[in-house]
Protein backbone atom coordinates (compact mmCIF):
# COMPACT_ATOMS: atom_id res chain seq x y z
CA UNK A 1 0.00 0.00 0.00
CA UNK A 2 2.84 2.38 0.87
CA UNK A 3 4.42 1.67 -2.51
CA UNK A 4 1.15 2.45 -4.30
CA UNK A 5 0.79 5.67 -2.34
CA UNK A 6 4.35 6.69 -3.24
CA UNK A 7 3.76 5.93 -6.91
CA UNK A 8 0.51 7.88 -6.79
CA UNK A 9 2.21 10.90 -5.21
CA UNK A 10 5.09 10.65 -7.69
CA UNK A 11 2.66 10.59 -10.62
CA UNK A 12 0.85 13.67 -9.33
CA UNK A 13 4.15 15.49 -8.76
CA UNK A 14 5.37 14.60 -12.25
CA UNK A 15 2.13 15.76 -13.78
CA UNK A 16 2.27 19.06 -11.91
CA UNK A 17 5.90 19.58 -12.96
CA UNK A 18 5.02 18.98 -16.62
CA UNK A 19 2.06 21.36 -16.29
CA UNK A 20 4.28 24.09 -14.82
CA UNK A 21 6.90 23.63 -17.56
CA UNK A 22 4.26 23.82 -20.28
CA UNK A 23 2.88 26.99 -18.73
CA UNK A 24 6.35 28.52 -18.64
CA UNK A 25 6.89 27.71 -22.32
CA UNK A 26 3.56 29.32 -23.21
CA UNK A 27 4.43 32.41 -21.19
CA UNK A 28 7.82 32.72 -22.89
CA UNK A 29 6.25 32.29 -26.33
CA UNK A 30 3.57 34.84 -25.50
CA UNK A 31 6.21 37.32 -24.38
CA UNK A 32 8.15 36.76 -27.60
CA UNK A 33 5.08 37.30 -29.75
CA UNK A 34 4.13 40.41 -27.77
CA UNK A 35 7.46 42.03 -28.51
CA UNK A 36 7.32 44.70 -31.16
CA UNK A 37 9.72 46.06 -33.73
CA UNK A 38 11.50 49.33 -33.01
CA UNK A 39 9.66 52.15 -34.77
CA UNK A 40 12.69 52.79 -36.97
CA UNK A 41 12.52 49.27 -38.43
CA UNK A 42 8.76 49.46 -38.87
CA UNK A 43 9.15 52.77 -40.72
CA UNK A 44 11.82 51.19 -42.92
CA UNK A 45 9.45 48.33 -43.84
CA UNK A 46 6.72 50.85 -44.68
CA UNK A 47 9.06 52.75 -47.00
CA UNK A 48 10.22 49.50 -48.64
CA UNK A 49 6.60 48.45 -49.21
CA UNK A 50 5.67 51.83 -50.67
CA UNK A 51 8.61 52.05 -53.06
CA UNK A 52 8.30 48.46 -54.28
CA UNK A 53 4.50 48.41 -54.44
CA UNK A 54 4.28 45.67 -51.79
CA UNK A 55 0.61 46.03 -50.86
CA UNK A 56 0.00 42.86 -48.85
CA UNK A 57 2.06 43.84 -45.79
CA UNK A 58 -0.48 44.77 -43.09
CA UNK A 59 1.10 47.26 -40.71
CA UNK A 60 -1.82 46.99 -38.30
CA UNK A 61 -0.38 43.57 -37.43
CA UNK A 62 2.90 42.75 -35.73
CA UNK A 63 5.32 41.67 -38.51
CA UNK A 64 7.01 39.30 -36.06
CA UNK A 65 3.90 37.28 -35.13
CA UNK A 66 4.03 34.95 -38.13
CA UNK A 67 0.78 36.31 -39.58
CA UNK A 68 0.07 35.27 -43.17
CA UNK A 69 0.35 38.89 -44.30
CA UNK A 70 4.01 38.66 -43.35
CA UNK A 71 4.80 34.97 -43.85
CA UNK A 72 3.85 32.73 -46.75
CA UNK A 73 1.56 29.95 -45.43
CA UNK A 74 3.11 26.48 -45.51
CA UNK A 75 1.19 24.50 -48.11
CA UNK A 76 1.79 21.22 -49.91
CA UNK A 77 1.97 22.78 -53.35
CA UNK A 78 4.83 25.06 -54.33
CA UNK A 79 3.78 28.67 -53.79
CA UNK A 80 3.82 30.99 -56.80
CA UNK A 81 5.40 33.71 -54.68
CA UNK A 82 7.31 34.13 -51.45
CA UNK A 83 6.43 36.61 -48.72
CA UNK A 84 8.57 36.01 -45.66
CA UNK A 85 9.62 38.53 -43.04
CA UNK A 86 11.20 36.82 -40.05
CA UNK A 87 12.41 38.32 -36.82
CA UNK A 88 14.76 37.59 -33.97
CA UNK A 89 12.94 38.24 -30.70
CA UNK A 90 15.59 36.71 -28.42
CA UNK A 91 17.37 40.00 -27.93
CA UNK A 92 18.35 41.68 -24.66
CA UNK A 93 16.87 45.07 -25.59
CA UNK A 94 13.26 43.84 -25.31
CA UNK A 95 12.49 44.33 -29.01
CA UNK A 96 12.21 42.07 -32.00
CA UNK A 97 14.47 42.81 -34.96
CA UNK A 98 13.93 41.92 -38.61
CA UNK A 99 16.44 39.24 -39.54
CA UNK A 100 15.28 38.08 -42.97
CA UNK A 101 13.29 39.48 -45.90
CA UNK A 102 12.37 37.19 -48.78
CA UNK A 103 10.06 38.59 -51.47
CA UNK A 104 10.98 36.27 -54.35
CA UNK A 105 8.57 35.83 -57.28
CA UNK A 106 6.50 38.90 -56.43
CA UNK A 107 7.19 40.70 -59.75
CA UNK A 108 7.87 43.92 -57.89
CA UNK A 109 9.20 46.95 -59.78
CA UNK A 110 11.41 49.88 -58.85
CA UNK A 111 14.72 49.43 -57.09
CA UNK A 112 15.99 48.52 -53.63
CA UNK A 113 15.29 51.55 -51.41
CA UNK A 114 17.95 52.96 -49.02
CA UNK A 115 15.85 51.99 -46.00
CA UNK A 116 16.68 48.35 -46.71
CA UNK A 117 20.27 49.04 -45.70
CA UNK A 118 19.14 50.48 -42.35
CA UNK A 119 17.98 47.04 -41.14
CA UNK A 120 20.57 44.60 -39.83
CA UNK A 121 19.49 41.71 -42.02
CA UNK A 122 21.19 38.34 -42.34
CA UNK A 123 19.11 37.10 -45.30
CA UNK A 124 17.77 39.03 -48.28
CA UNK A 125 16.20 37.68 -51.47
CA UNK A 126 14.48 39.68 -54.21
CA UNK A 127 14.93 37.02 -56.89
CA UNK A 128 12.50 36.86 -59.82
CA UNK A 129 11.11 40.37 -59.69
CA UNK A 130 11.30 43.35 -62.06
CA UNK A 131 13.68 45.55 -60.11
CA UNK A 132 15.83 47.77 -62.30
CA UNK A 133 18.54 50.40 -62.32
CA UNK A 134 22.07 50.02 -60.97
CA UNK A 135 22.71 47.85 -57.92
CA UNK A 136 22.68 50.45 -55.12
CA UNK A 137 26.04 51.27 -53.54
CA UNK A 138 24.43 51.51 -50.10
CA UNK A 139 23.91 47.75 -50.05
CA UNK A 140 27.58 47.66 -49.06
CA UNK A 141 26.50 49.01 -45.65
CA UNK A 142 24.65 45.76 -44.92
CA UNK A 143 27.63 44.20 -43.20
CA UNK A 144 25.51 41.70 -41.21
CA UNK A 145 24.15 40.09 -44.37
CA UNK A 146 25.05 36.43 -44.97
CA UNK A 147 22.85 35.67 -47.99
CA UNK A 148 21.87 37.99 -50.85
CA UNK A 149 20.10 37.03 -54.07
CA UNK A 150 19.33 39.65 -56.74
CA UNK A 151 18.83 36.93 -59.35
CA UNK A 152 16.51 37.31 -62.33
CA UNK A 153 15.73 41.01 -62.24
CA UNK A 154 16.64 43.88 -64.58
CA UNK A 155 19.55 45.45 -62.72
CA UNK A 156 22.03 47.12 -65.04
CA UNK A 157 25.36 48.92 -64.92
CA UNK A 158 28.45 47.78 -63.09
CA UNK A 159 28.66 45.90 -59.82
CA UNK A 160 29.53 48.52 -57.18
CA UNK A 161 32.85 48.07 -55.41
CA UNK A 162 31.04 48.80 -52.13
CA UNK A 163 29.72 45.24 -52.12
CA UNK A 164 33.21 44.29 -51.01
CA UNK A 165 32.32 45.71 -47.58
CA UNK A 166 29.80 42.91 -46.97
CA UNK A 167 32.46 40.84 -45.27
CA UNK A 168 30.04 38.36 -43.63
CA UNK A 169 28.42 37.39 -46.92
CA UNK A 170 28.39 33.64 -47.56
CA UNK A 171 26.16 33.48 -50.63
CA UNK A 172 25.92 36.04 -53.45
CA UNK A 173 23.76 35.55 -56.54
CA UNK A 174 23.68 38.20 -59.28
CA UNK A 175 22.68 35.91 -62.16
CA UNK A 176 20.31 36.83 -65.01
CA UNK A 177 20.40 40.60 -64.94
CA UNK A 178 21.87 43.13 -67.37
CA UNK A 179 25.10 43.80 -65.49
CA UNK A 180 28.04 45.13 -67.48
CA UNK A 181 31.68 46.13 -67.08
CA UNK A 182 34.38 44.40 -65.11
CA UNK A 183 33.74 42.70 -61.80
CA UNK A 184 35.37 44.91 -59.13
CA UNK A 185 38.46 43.49 -57.44
CA UNK A 186 36.80 44.28 -54.09
CA UNK A 187 34.73 41.09 -54.52
CA UNK A 188 37.88 39.25 -53.44
CA UNK A 189 37.39 40.76 -49.96
CA UNK A 190 34.34 38.52 -49.47
CA UNK A 191 36.46 35.73 -48.04
CA UNK A 192 33.53 34.00 -46.30
CA UNK A 193 31.74 33.32 -49.58
CA UNK A 194 30.81 29.70 -50.14
CA UNK A 195 28.54 30.38 -53.13
CA UNK A 196 28.92 32.85 -56.03
CA UNK A 197 26.66 32.92 -59.09
CA UNK A 198 27.18 35.42 -61.93
CA UNK A 199 25.60 33.72 -64.98
CA UNK A 200 23.47 35.41 -67.62
CA UNK A 201 24.98 38.91 -67.63
CA UNK A 202 27.03 41.09 -69.99
CA UNK A 203 30.28 41.50 -68.09
CA UNK A 204 33.47 42.39 -69.94
CA UNK A 205 37.13 41.57 -69.48
CA UNK A 206 39.00 38.41 -68.63
CA UNK A 207 37.42 36.06 -66.13
CA UNK A 208 38.63 37.25 -62.71
CA UNK A 209 40.80 35.23 -60.40
CA UNK A 210 38.98 34.25 -57.23
CA UNK A 211 42.02 32.81 -55.48
CA UNK A 212 41.35 34.73 -52.23
CA UNK A 213 37.86 33.18 -51.95
CA UNK A 214 39.22 29.94 -50.57
CA UNK A 215 35.92 28.93 -48.93
CA UNK A 216 34.04 28.80 -52.24
CA UNK A 217 32.08 25.59 -52.71
CA UNK A 218 29.79 26.65 -55.57
CA UNK A 219 30.86 28.86 -58.48
CA UNK A 220 28.58 29.38 -61.47
CA UNK A 221 29.64 31.61 -64.39
CA UNK A 222 27.80 30.69 -67.59
CA UNK A 223 27.03 33.01 -70.53
CA UNK A 224 28.23 35.92 -68.44
CA UNK A 225 30.21 37.86 -71.05
CA UNK A 226 33.62 37.19 -69.48
CA UNK A 227 36.56 36.37 -71.74
CA UNK A 228 38.67 33.24 -71.68
CA UNK A 229 40.92 31.84 -70.35
CA UNK A 230 39.91 30.42 -67.00
CA UNK A 231 42.71 31.61 -64.69
CA UNK A 232 45.06 28.84 -63.47
CA UNK A 233 44.72 30.16 -59.91
CA UNK A 234 41.22 28.69 -59.77
CA UNK A 235 42.87 25.38 -58.89
CA UNK A 236 43.62 26.67 -55.36
CA UNK A 237 39.90 26.61 -54.51
CA UNK A 238 40.13 23.20 -52.90
CA UNK A 239 36.75 23.41 -51.12
CA UNK A 240 34.92 23.50 -54.46
CA UNK A 241 31.99 21.08 -54.89
CA UNK A 242 30.10 22.58 -57.84
CA UNK A 243 31.97 24.40 -60.62
CA UNK A 244 30.08 25.60 -63.69
CA UNK A 245 32.02 27.79 -66.13
CA UNK A 246 31.00 27.92 -69.81
CA UNK A 247 30.30 30.16 -72.81
CA UNK A 248 33.29 32.43 -72.30
CA UNK A 249 34.06 34.81 -75.16
CA UNK A 250 37.36 34.91 -77.04
CA UNK A 251 39.63 32.11 -78.15
CA UNK A 252 39.22 28.61 -76.82
CA UNK A 253 41.68 27.59 -74.13
CA UNK A 254 42.39 24.60 -71.96
CA UNK A 255 40.78 24.32 -68.55
CA UNK A 256 43.33 24.48 -65.72
CA UNK A 257 44.00 21.27 -63.76
CA UNK A 258 41.45 20.55 -61.05
CA UNK A 259 43.00 17.56 -59.27
CA UNK A 260 43.23 19.55 -56.02
CA UNK A 261 39.43 19.88 -55.94
CA UNK A 262 38.96 16.46 -54.40
CA UNK A 263 35.40 17.16 -53.27
CA UNK A 264 34.14 18.25 -56.70
CA UNK A 265 30.78 16.62 -57.48
CA UNK A 266 29.50 18.75 -60.37
CA UNK A 267 31.40 20.16 -63.33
Amino acid sequence: MKMLALLHNFSISSFLLILVLCSLVQIIEAQSYSRLLPQQEKNALKEIAEQLGKKDWDFDLNPCNGNTNWTTPKIDKISMYVNNVTCNCATPDGFCHVQSIDVALNYLSGTIPPEWASIKLEFMSVMVNQLSGPIPKYLGNMTTLRYMSLENNMFNGTVPKELGNMVNLQSLTLSFNNLTGKLPKEVNKLTKLTELRLSGNNFTGILPSFESLKNLQKLEIQASGFEAPVPPSISVLTEMKELRISDLTGSASEFPPLENMTGLTRL
